[in-house]
């Protein structure tokens, strides 16, 4: 196989990698959108009625987030990947971006370098949807010092 087709093969896991992670972006500043908009319109809201709808909207944002990027991939490894059915491209790109590689399916040369960038993106979008929920979280901690009044 010429080499640059490896190059060009490269080069389509980077752009997929920087499009992907272009919209966690996106995704991660609409979860803290959403988060200070609910500050803004509850401003009242306490314990319970405070952490849970603060924390599940920006949640959601991120998981939402995680499957559009699983779906962009499976777009990508659709068509180099030699996959007999989308459902087939859809969960190897799932459990690739999670981590979970199953092994049910493989990518030859030199498509195969795909597959850790793949597992990289995953990676760092799991890393970043964690920072960004523990910041709202010790946001309103911090807003809330009082532990006993918070959780009344």
């Amino acid at each position: 196989m010429p080499d640059y087709h490896l190059h060009l093969v490269f080069a389509t896991g980077l752009a997929t990698l920087g499009v992907s992670l272009i919209l966690h972006c996106f995704f991660m500043f609409m979860a803290l959108r959403a988060q200070i908009a609910f500050r803004t319109w509850f401003p009242a809201a306490k314990g319970a009625g405070l952490v849970v709808p603060s924390m599940l909207l920006p949640a959601a944002l991120l998981v939402i987030s995680s499957f559009l990027q699983i779906g962009i991939w499976a777009v990508v490894l659709w068509m180099v990947g030699r996959f007999e059915q989308v459902a087939d491209v859809v969960y190897f790109s799932g459990t690739t971006f999670t981590t979970l590689g199953t092994g049910k399916h493989v990518l030859l040369p030199p498509y195969c370098v795909l597959e850790p960038m793949e597992a990289t993106n995953g990676i760092l979008a799991a890393g970043l949807n964690t920072a960004i929920l523990f910041a709202i979280i010790s946001s309103v901690a911090r807003r809330h010092s009082d532990y006993d009044d918070f959780f009344r």
